[in-house]
């Protein structure tokens, strides 16, 4: 041994963990018959292998286990409410970084992380949504401000399983230290055929001076400039990465209070086969908001299908039922429904409220509706005739043509946004939320010409998007070639 040291003082070396004592046994098998393969003799390969291979829960087990110089591992995806309410609050109350409808893998993440020597490196294959997602926003947050995201292959066009795996899957290398340059790969369905050390070399050169060509299927880039707080981390392409941050440096947010644009969504009830009817007579007409549904804006043009809000409340909040006769009687008719809500149980004198509060005010407002789950962006005007439900987002402007952003919006380039900040759901389908629209990037209105803001119009009601997209590439100092090079 180099080491001139005998194999069997690697016993605390290596630490496994594996949940399920049948797959930890054939696991030790492995091990065994791996060592025994490299020449290591029966009886110090089987006690290796029972050392370094344990039964048991890694969560409850880590804050216990010594400092690690590296972490490995492929951690499960499950979300927490599918484990058992005790469990889920134990690993909740270990690990703060799982938040609201969060997936164990978070918990893994940090976990790992915090085992880490200085210097040491956490390396996990795990789905990337928590680089995007809501949920994932403390573990970022602790990732930028102790450690280094040194590698992140995004491995969606990849099969890196043995079985499918309904997952995007991403590898990411993150050490324990100060932020330096990182490395942003993509992978595609080729590299499947590369030589692994292909690639590790490829990595490895990316982010120096002298970095040897990628094996087909793997592109890289260099980010000078990471992350920072808990701001979502769109790796993608690693063009379309450098992209976006060139944008990002360039222009400002679409919700500013310079332009007085601001990113809402429409009303969730609790109850929509209560408070929705189509019913004009069904209470006090003062009770009633026109409301728009999805549904209402899948043309690409806003055609109401008749719906009305049952509104409860008054511009200084929830209204008083017996100032309304037909409202209280009808309300009263579906009590125990009603009264079922969670929202209704933490306000039994506001029992009949709407779990969001109703602002009358934005039904008069001109405003773009953006459908919640769409495969394209699809924003559509409402002229200030309606009031939207939960599955709409709306976008006021106190400085914008609202047409004219529209027209930004329909473009190649508000696509590139909300592909690169928004979550794709299976069957390719994107969330349109206010987390990621607020982000995208749009210049000032003032700066648009007044014949570019005529084309984004025609754009806009056409439903034009090549029209869209070439004006928005003029706008946004984008050449063609590079859009294309981002997707």
């Amino acid at each position: 041994m180099r080491q001139h040291r005998p194999l069997s003082d690697c016993a605390e070396s290596l630490i496994a963990y594996e949940l399920d004592d049948a797959s930890a046994d054939a696991a030790r098998r492995a091990v065994t018959r791996a060592l025994v393969g490299s020449g290591v003799d029966a009886p110090t390969a089987d006690a290796l292998a029972d050392s370094w291979v344990r039964t048991g829960d890694y969560l409850f087990e880590a804050a216990r286990l010594p400092r690690a110089d590296y972490v490995i591992g492929n951690p499960p995806y499950i979300r927490l409410e599918d484990i058992p309410t005790e469990t889920a609050n134990l690993y909740r109350n270990a690990y703060p970084t799982m938040r609201g409808r969060a997936d164990l893998y978070v918990a893994f993440f940090e976990a790992g992380l915090r085992q880490l020597n200085k210097g040491g490196a956490c390396a996990y294959i795990c789905a990337d949504r928590w680089m995007l997602n809501q949920y994932g926003a403390d573990l970022r947050r602790l990732v930028t401000e102790g450690f280094r995201v040194e590698t992140v292959v995004e491995m969606h066009n990849a099969s890196p399983f043995e079985d499918d795996v309904s997952a995007y899957p991403a590898i990411t290398v993150i050490r324990r230290g100060p932020q330096s340059r990182a490395v942003v790969a993509s992978a595609g369905p080729a590299v499947e055929s590369a030589r692994a050390g292909a690639l590790a070399a490829s990595l490895l050169s990316a982010a120096s001076s002298s970095p040897i060509p990628p094996p087909e299927g793997l592109t890289t880039a260099v980010v000078d400039r990471w992350f920072t707080g808990a701001d979502p981390w769109p790796c993608g392409s690693p063009n379309r990465l450098a992209l976006l941050r060139r944008l990002e440096d360039q222009f400002g947010p679409l919700e500013s209070e310079a332009t007085g644009t601001k990113v809402g969504i429409g009303v969730a009830t609790g109850l929509d086969s209560v408070f929705i009817t189509k019913d004009p007579t069904l209470v006090e007409e003062s009770r009633l908001l026109p409301l728009a549904l999805a549904r209402d804006t899948s043309t690409g043009r806003f055609q109401w299908s008749g719906h009305y809000l049952v509104n409860p409340w008054e511009a200084e909040g929830l209204g008083d039922l017996n100032d309304f006769p037909r409202l209280r009687a009808y309300l009263e008719s579906h009590r125990d429904r009603i009264g079922k809500r969670n929202t209704a149980q933490r306000n039994p004198h506001g029992w009949y409220r709407t779990i969001d509060r109703v602002n009358v005010d934005l039904t008069a407002k001109p405003k773009l509706y953006i459908h919640d789950i769409k495969d394209c962006f699809n924003p559509v005007l409402d002229r200030g005739e309606t009031y939207p439900h939960h599955n709409l987002y709306y976008i006021l402007s106190d400085r914008w043509d609202l047409e004219v952003l529209g027209g930004l919006l329909l473009s190649s380039i508000g696509q590139l946004f909300i592909e690169a900040y928004g979550v794709r759901m299976r069957g390719g389908y994107l969330r349109f939320q206010a987390q990621y629209l607020r982000r995208i990037r749009v210049p000032n209105p003032e700066d648009l010409s007044t014949t570019q803001a005529a084309q984004l119009v025609k754009a806009f009601r056409e439903r034009d998007r090549r029209l869209a997209s070439t004006v928005a590439l003029v706008v946004y100092q984008v050449s063609e070639s590079e859009m294309h090079s981002a997707h």
